[in-house]
């Protein structure tokens, strides 16, 4: 990235960070001030689906009536009775200030979302080491690699210093060693254009990880390769940490952007 680009996209990383509360039908949200300074791991309110077409609950399929009620899930938008659609659960994918109403199928994928929010978002913006590559560049840098505050750059510092933004993220690719012989070098990658996700090895362990993004306006892809550092045991522990949380924010970036 040129000096120019990185002076730019410090200077984005540094504005429109403000939010604002607002009041929907699902609840109260605290969302950015300005759409474009959303997270890239977000997901937009679902269009709820009209009363007069959901005269039955969508799971259990009991008629609403006066006795049983009709409620909306937030994160589907479907309709349910109290019965198929009673917990409330946090939802930070949506900027929810408190936890709200959700069915059972959508409640299971929000609480599975809560370990990426609760532990590795943390894991991400605290960072870890490793050795870098830059696009053609022979020689690797050693770099602390972390995520923004605002969740909205990928801060490679060392002699040098870039910022990628998330959202010009094309792909990533996560590299792995097995424990025993013949998975060593096991290849897993994901597609942020695509419909492919990461596979893990069962028994497999991060190595490092091959990513590519592309500046506004131009032409080809950068790839940025980044190794474990080797310089001592808990270096290389937090930087398969680090890796095992980029792999998950890899995914939730693809599904916000397949929505």
């Amino acid at each position: 990235m040129s000096s120019s680009s990185v002076a730019a996209a410090g200077g984005a990383a540094l504005r429109g960070d403000g939010k604002k509360l607002v009041r929907s039908p699902s609840g109260l949200r605290m969302v950015p001030e300005h759409q474009a300074f959303s997270s890239p791991f977000g997901l937009d309110e679902p269009q709820w689906v009209p009363d007069k077409e959901c005269p039955r609950c969508m799971q259990c399929d009991i008629k609403f009536d006066f006795i049983t009620r009709k409620h909306h899930c937030r994160r589907c938008g479907k309709c349910f009775c109290d019965k198929c659609c009673s917990k409330k659960v946090p939802l930070p994918r949506m900027c929810f200030v408190d936890p709200v109403r959700q069915c059972a199928e959508c409640v299971l994928v929000s609480q599975k979302e809560m370990e990426f929010y609760d532990k590795q978002l943390k894991v991400l913006m605290n960072g870890a080491t490793f050795c870098v590559t830059v696009g053609t560049s022979e020689k690797p840098e050693l770099m602390v690699c972390r995520l923004s505050n605002n969740q909205r750059y990928l801060f490679l510092d060392g002699d040098s210093h870039y910022e990628i933004e998330i959202a010009h993220i094309s792909t990533v690719q996560i590299l792995t060693e097995g424990f025993t012989p013949g998975e060593k070098d096991i290849h897993t990658y994901t597609s942020l254009l695509e419909s492919q996700h990461i596979t893990e090895g069962g028994n497999a362990r991060a190595t490092g990880m091959l990513l590519q993004y592309k500046e506004p306006g131009a032409q080809d892809v950068t790839q940025v390769k980044f190794t474990a550092s080797e310089d001592s045991n808990s270096n290389k522990k937090q930087s398969a940490t680090w890796l095992a949380a980029m792999h998950k924010a890899a995914k939730l970036l693809y599904e916000s952007r397949d929505q």
